[in-house]
């Protein structure tokens, strides 16, 4: 099974969550189709570099403009350079210097920038490819990236990476751990769904990092306060705030009769 996770990236709230038997296009599909049918109408998309999603975003959301995460790029490229060079790549110059090539391309802080240091590392394609016919592949690879990567570069809307579905992940993995499977699609489906509700209405730590260059910090706030909604008469979203589940007012044995 593979979980699908559709998280804002300014309020960290995980809009939708679903689990599905296959990773593929037709199940991306789906799931961005039960996320407009939600009523999102997102203005753009992240996801990492996988290709399914690329067609169906044009389906489903014409109007967004689709990125894909600098990091999860830059990871690939590392891969990539593994994979044609060895595991001692590093000890071999002409790996490095083109990894370091790559990696260099989106340190820079310009689209200009960004664009020209591009084109020197393509320029080199002929070169590597002449002696080490494999990196065709990683060139290959980032001509075909790039578009949805420089996007992001100067842009106030758009991240340069998906790090807020990362964080939302990592949250899942830790609740996970605690269980040792399940029956089946069906109890993990409805694990997911209370995972979604617990997450969405559990405050972020106090000593919880600023949220960089965004105005706001998420310290001592959940998901669904920073999305804007108003909590403070919902008695469920109390029961997330305080410590030993007691309800505001009220004394823990009202709520957990003790014997």
């Amino acid at each position: 099974m593979y979980a699908y996770f559709a998280v804002d990236v300014y309020t960290h709230d995980l809009l939708h969550s679903v689990l599905s038997p296959v990773n593929d296009e037709q199940a991306a599909r789906l799931f961005l189709l039960e996320l407009r049918a939600k009523g999102y109408n997102p203005r753009v998309i992240i996801t990492d570099l996988r290709q399914d999603y690329g067609r169906v975003i044009k389906e489903v959301f014409p109007q967004a403009v689709h990125h894909e995460c600098i990091f999860h790029a830059l990871q690939n490229a590392q891969r990539q350079v593994k994979e044609v060079y060895g595991k001692e790549y590093k000890a071999i110059p002409e790996a490095v210097a083109l990894k370091e090539a790559i990696y260099r391309i989106f340190a820079a802080q310009s689209q200009k920038t960004v664009r020209e240091r591009y084109h020197q590392v393509m320029a080199l394609r002929e070169t590597y490819v002449a002696q080490t016919p494999g990196t065709a592949a990683i060139f290959d690879s980032l001509e075909r990236h790039f578009p949805k990567l420089v996007n992001a570069i100067e842009s106030d809307l758009i991240p340069r990476t998906n790090n807020a579905v990362e964080l939302v992940i990592r949250r899942f993995d830790q609740h996970y751990q605690n269980f040792c499977g399940f029956d089946g699609a069906e109890s993990g489906q409805e694990f997911l769904q209370a995972f979604q509700m617990v997450y969405r209405l559990t405050p972020f730590a106090k000593d919880n990092r600023e949220v960089k260059g965004r105005g706001y910090s998420i310290r001592g706030k959940c998901p669904l306060e920073l999305a804007g909604y108003d909590l403070s008469q919902l008695p469920l979203a109390q029961l997330f705030q305080h410590p030993l589940l007691a309800l505001p007012g009220q004394p823990v044995q009202e709520v957990v009769p003790m014997r």
